[in-house]
């Protein structure tokens, strides 16, 4: 072989183990993203601004309560036992890609401002719901101004639990733990508020 060609074959050579190399950096780096998340999870956390969720340490559930489901908090927070959650509380199963939960987004977000510190609002992302992710949720959260936080169920369980047939849902539990009150279907316009005053006893 002569000089030239033997040059020529090492170039191609080096070519070769470069493309390999930026391939398997490549794969490393997408297996990566995929069991951490997406590349702009800590971004889209940030942006949505969600407060911690609540602690829920102690006490056992109760008959009539919420069920025994241990969801991760879809911001900064700790796993939330809803089992243990005890009220006054209101959780509002939703989806950022479900129109009717947009609706009404505004009113939980006006209600969780006007009870904080009174009543723990806290959303219950829907993942099961024609394939929303988690940063689909970050990204609704942060363009509806929700201002409460959200917990993450990937296979939909609590609407499957509380027999919904689809979302929104919104369930009210009082001091004890127990659910006061179901609510299928959009809130309509200053529902929200009567409906905590009615089965809650708070007022906004």
């Amino acid at each position: 072989m002569s000089p030239k060609n033997k040059r020529s074959w090492i170039a191609v050579a080096v070519v070769i183990a470069l493309v390999a190399l930026a391939l398997v950096v490549n794969r490393l780096t997408t297996e990566k993203h995929a069991a951490s998340g997406s590349p702009n999870r800590a971004e889209l956390v940030a942006a949505a601004n969600l407060p911690d969720c609540p602690t829920t340490t102690g006490s056992a559930g109760v008959d009539g309560g919420l069920p025994e489901l241990t969801l991760p908090c879809l911001g900064n927070g700790p796993k939330v036992d809803l089992a243990k959650l005890r009220g006054p509380a209101v959780l509002n199963i939703w989806a950022g890609t479900c129109p009717p939960c947009r609706a009404e987004a505004p009113q939980l977000a006006k209600f969780a401002a006007a009870t904080s510190g009174k009543v723990t609002v806290l959303g219950v992302v829907d993942g099961a719901y024609v394939g929303e992710t988690w940063d689909d949720a970050l990204d609704a959260s942060r363009g509806l101004g929700l201002g409460y936080p959200s917990v993450f169920d990937a296979k939909g369980e609590l609407v499957r639990l509380v027999r919904s047939g689809g979302i929104p849902v919104t369930l009210f539990v009082d001091r004890d733990g127990k659910v006061a009150y179901t609510k299928i279907g959009e809130l309509g316009g200053g529902e929200l508020a009567t409906l905590a005053e009615q089965h809650l006893g708070v007022s906004s």
